[in-house]
C-alpha cells in the first residue's frame, strides 16, 4: 500500500526517514526543498519514523502521512527539532 508523506513548514529544513525492521535502506525518505513523498508500506509490519528540523525560533511545522498528523510543533531557541515515532 502507497501513502504520501508530507511536511508543512514555511521556511527552514528537514530530513525525515521512514523504517521497519524489515527494511531500513538508509536512505532519508523526505529531504528538503521537497515537501511530499510517496511512500510504500507492507501490510500487517510495523513502521517508525525519525525526523530532524531546523529553522528559526518560532517556525511551526507540521508531518503528515495521508490524513494523519505525525508530529506538529514549533521550533524552539535551539533552532532544531528532532523526533521518532511509530506509525
Amino acid at each position: 500500500m502507497k501513502k504520501a508523506l508530507k511536511i508543512t513548514m514555511a521556511e527552514g529544513k528537514w530530513l525525515v526517514d521512514v523504517f521497519s525492521k524489515a527494511n531500513d535502506s538508509g536512505v532519508f525518505d523526505l529531504i528538503h526543498p521537497h515537501t511530499s513523498a510517496e511512500i510504500s508500506f507492507n501490510e500487517g509490519e510495523m513502521y517508525g519514523f525519525r525526523y530532524s528540523v531546523t529553522g528559526k525560533q518560532g517556525t511551526p511545522f507540521t508531518i503528515e502521512l495521508d490524513d494523519i498528523v505525525l508530529v506538529e510543533g514549533e521550533i524552539d531557541e535551539s533552532e532544531t527539532a528532532k523526533g521518532s515515532g511509530v506509525i
